[in-house]
């Protein structure tokens, strides 16, 4: 699981690191939350997505 988040932080550009100040803190926080939208987005489109498909063959 480890290697999973690392390799998240990697893809979306945040060092593995974590910030050693508040200047430092605030914009690791956005990436992540930005990156964690994406992927939410992702994943909700995937979902509706199989949703049509499954509704559609029903019919």
């Amino acid at each position: 699981m480890a290697a999973v988040v690392a390799e998240f932080f990697g893809i979306i550009g945040v060092d593995i690191l974590p910030p050693s100040n508040l200047a430092e803190l605030i914009p690791y926080l956005l990436t992540v939350l930005v990156g964690v939208a994406l992927v939410s987005g992702v994943f909700r489109v995937i979902g509706r997505l199989v949703e049509l498909l499954m509704d559609f063959r029903r019919w």
